[in-house]
């Protein structure tokens, strides 16, 4: 293995007072130590040379770029104006001592690599990439993707825990803002070699990571004090974007959900705009997700509580939700945050209260549609959202999401059933007592329309059903436990009227 000149000194000043007169502004690397002997073949290997012996090598010799020279005593002034590097120790040091702590500087790195290697040949990850950089990192290290989240931590003093990394695994949101709106951040990620940059009173090292010319991620490494402890982590950060670069290569992402979603992503995008979609290609892209088109959805569509750079939508908050929540697809659209919800495998109940904290810390407000079933209702899902979001900020500014169900009625009432199919706008549950009926051969829904075409009379209910009073009670019992109406509730009342009219209606 060979090693650069910070990668040998930075270790060797640990335990000997060690001098640089010169350096290589060609950042060489070098083979193991061996000691100067006069017409022996040497270049390339870090050289340990008597004083003597380095007075008698010819100016004009190639060993000057090869090779790094560790010299014993003191030299001569115009060694150091020449272009290489070179150290002196002390004379009276021991040869053979520094030679040994020489080697196990170079071990010290081959074990690394050895153990690089075995992540390579197990098909391991990036965060098992990493912990074996941090071997190696006397500083915090961390691995980001294009989108500021996290892809792998290597913590060694807690320094990104403190204020650079949310729940989500990521970059907090008021951070993210701050760099996309500095330009001299969007120039950084063209940047090829170890770069500084500073935030929130922390500077960091950084090292561009890219792809088939395009920038995917990049490392950092908390800022130390000291130079030299700098220059040795700016060689550290080459030597491992080049194995994350071939580890990415190999992957084709940081998160390999990632390319699973790109498909997703395009079928989602082609429904909003109302598009068709190829019904082999649909399959295809929700297999790759576990996903099926029988399956049970819910479209959120989430809008800024203040204007900020839309492009926080793709470069932040569409990948941190596919992050924190697997069983999302996000897509920036218009102006708008648009996440389907898969809720046949992550229920709305669960995700509510999660939702409504993701919404207020980013500053958030958010239209729920009704749940539907397969692509096919993504569109009328989106007029769902735009509803609930205009007439709930309108009526109450202070929710962070607002359901199409609570404000359905208020709809009908104004614009009557409008546009909308009857599931798609009456009182759910009358939907889910018709489903009932269709699976279980029950009546339920026939026995409420009774029921309220009685003026919610029990006993008249009972007698034109043909049934004992207690039996009708009994069955009343279950539809409402079905529902989950309020029956005494104004309102309720008011939406179940209108729902029964459009629906027999439409019968």
């Amino acid at each position: 293995m060979k090693l650069t000149f910070y990668q040998i000194y930075y270790h060797l000043k640990k335990k000997y007072e060690a001098r640089r007169i010169s350096c290589n502004p060609g950042k060489i690397k070098v083979e193991r130590p061996v000691y100067y002997r006069e017409g022996q073949l040497c270049r390339g290997h870090l050289i340990l040379i008597e004083s003597g012996e380095l007075r008698r090598i010819d100016l004009k010799s190639s060993l000057w770029k090869d090779c790094i020279f560790i010299c014993f005593g003191e030299v001569d002034d115009i060694f150091c104006r020449i272009d290489t590097d070179l150290l002196v120790l002390d004379k009276k040091e021991s040869r053979e001592q520094v030679l040994n702590d020489l080697q196990e500087i170079f071990q010290y790195f081959e074990d690394v690599e050895r153990a690089v290697t075995d992540v390579f040949m197990e098909n391991q990850d990036f965060g098992e990439l990493i912990d074996c950089f941090g071997r190696i990192f006397d500083t915090s290290l961390a691995l980001t993707d294009a989108n500021f989240s996290y892809v792998a931590l290597a913590d060694r003093d807690g320094k990104f825990k403190k204020g650079f990394i949310n729940e989500s695994h990521a970059l907090p949101m008021p951070l993210v803002s701050q760099l996309i709106s500095d330009p001299s951040y969007q120039r950084s990620t063209t940047l090829a070699g170890v770069y500084t940059y500073s935030l929130e009173q922390m500077t960091f090292l950084c090292k561009n990571l890219f792809f088939e010319g395009e920038f995917t991620g990049k490392l950092l490494a908390v800022s130390c004090t000291s130079p030299l402890d700098n220059e040795y982590h700016k060689d550290l950060l080459h030597m491992a974007a080049d194995y994350v670069e071939r580890m990415y290569e190999r992957f084709g992402a940081f998160h390999i959900a990632d390319r699973a979603l790109d498909s997703l992503h395009e079928m989602l995008r082609l429904k909003l705009r109302g598009n068709s979609v190829p019904g082999e290609r649909l399959r295809t892209a929700l297999v790759n997700v576990s996903w099926s088109e029988d399956d049970l959805y819910y479209l959120i569509q989430m809008r800024p509580s203040y204007r900020y750079d839309k492009s926080l939508y793709d470069k932040y908050l569409c990948p941190q939700m596919e992050l924190q929540w697997k069983d999302t697809c996000c897509v920036a659209y218009n102006d708008s945050l648009m996440v389907l919800l898969n809720g046949s495998r992550l229920h709305m109940t669960d995700f509510q209260p999660e939702l409504a904290y993701f919404l207020r810390e980013n500053l958030l407000a958010a239209g729920v549609s009704r749940r539907f079933r397969g692509f096919e209702g993504i569109q009328t899902a989106f007029k769902q959202t735009d509803i609930a979001l205009e007439m709930g900020i309108k009526e109450d500014s202070t929710p962070w999401y607002f359901r199409f169900d609570d404000y359905a009625l208020d709809y009908i009432l104004i614009h009557g059933r409008g546009e909308f199919e009857p599931e798609q706008i009456c009182a759910p549950g009358l939907l889910v007592l018709k489903g009932h009926d269709a699976k279980m051969h029950t009546e339920y829904y026939k026995t409420l329309y009774c029921y309220f075409q009685c003026r919610y009379n029990a006993a008249l209910t009972a007698k034109k059903l043909f049934i004992h009073r207690s039996t009708f009670l009994n069955r009343l019992e279950r539809i409402l436990e079905l529902t989950q109406m309020d029956l005494e509730d104004f309102r309720s009342r008011l939406y179940l009227s209108a729902s029964f009219y459009i629906m027999e209606e439409e019968n």
